[in-house]
């Protein structure tokens, strides 16, 4: 079907369907796109606070950790510097050397925890434990 529209000009314009079909595009207006930057903003916002309160728990945590820690050395290391009193009052005692190899162990003196283990299974080389424990600081013990 051709319609044709009627002008002032002497030219006819012929409109006929087209297969083009544009979409139309919405568009937000000045207002909305304000309102839109502001939520945008206000969300990010919130999600770096949370975060930022997120690191903070663990902060606080492991301060809370590294206070445990320093406690618990300090508490191996008054029963070192004693078992070491024991040693050098009674020396010739497998028990009080292995004793001071494991602790020097937990401490992380593995150098030190060698040279007690050492002692200890020279004392007795058949010492089932101090061969175990031998084994770990990295002493060939067979």
């Amino acid at each position: 079907m051709k319609q044709e529209l009627p002008q002032s000009s002497t030219k006819t314009i012929t409109l006929f369907p087209s297969f083009f079909r544009f979409i139309t595009e919405y568009s937000f207006t000045e207002q909305q796109g304000q309102n839109i930057k502001v939520f945008l903003a206000s969300f990010l916002s919130v999600f770096l606070l949370g975060l930022i309160f997120l690191q903070g728990v663990v902060l606080f945590h492991q301060l809370d950790e590294r206070k445990f820690l320093a406690v618990q050395r300090s508490q191996l290391q008054k029963e070192v510097q004693y078992w070491q009193q024991v040693a050098d009052k009674y020396q010739g005692y497998r028990d009080v050397y292995y004793r001071i190899a494991s602790l020097q162990y937990k401490l992380g003196n593995v150098e030190e925890s060698q040279s007690y283990i050492k002692k200890a299974l020279e004392l007795d080389p058949n010492f089932p434990a101090g061969h175990v424990l031998g084994a770990k600081v990295g002493i060939n013990t067979k």
